[in-house]
């Protein structure tokens, strides 16, 4: 599992200026496929989350807002940090005084990962020189007649 835990991210800008930023917070193969589920939970302050992992699974918990400990062990983690339960183990988290937003992001196990069917992106392939979609108008004019004097 890739795992970004720095400030670096994408900005794009859009016509009036406006920005999104874009991190890349976790992948592991094609997410798509692998991903078990994608959880927004919500702790109120001082409420305490004991979770038991199954064998296999991967879950990765994003504080979105707010404060938690994990296990019970300060400093509590703030926004942006990140408490990874690997190959299924507990997790215990306590929300702090303001409570906290999380995301928690889970792996399929690897032994049903594998039963899966291949999972290759597939590429359209580029239309030959000079060859054009059916959707697309017929050309007129001088080009019609001498498409090698006017290059597209």
């Amino acid at each position: 599992m890739i795992i970004h835990s720095g400030t670096r991210a994408a900005v794009l800008l859009g016509t009036g200026g406006e920005r999104t930023t874009i991190r890349c917070l976790a992948r592991r193969g094609m997410l798509h496929s692998e991903c078990e589920a994608v959880d927004e939970v919500r702790l109120d302050p001082g409420t305490r989350l004991d979770l038991t992992g199954r064998d296999g699974t991967e879950a990765a918990w994003y504080v979105l807002a707010g404060s938690v400990t994990a296990g019970g062990d300060p400093p509590p983690l703030t926004e942006g940090a990140l408490v990874l339960a690997r190959h299924g183990r507990d997790v215990r988290l306590t929300a702090g005084p303001h409570g906290a937003d999380l995301l928690c992001l889970t792996l399929t196990p690897a032994a049903v990962t594998r039963t899966l069917p291949p999972r290759t992106p597939s590429v359209p392939q580029s239309p030959a020189p000079g060859a054009r979609h059916p959707a697309d108008p017929a050309p007129t004019g001088p080009a019609a007649t001498h498409p090698e004097e006017y290059p597209s």
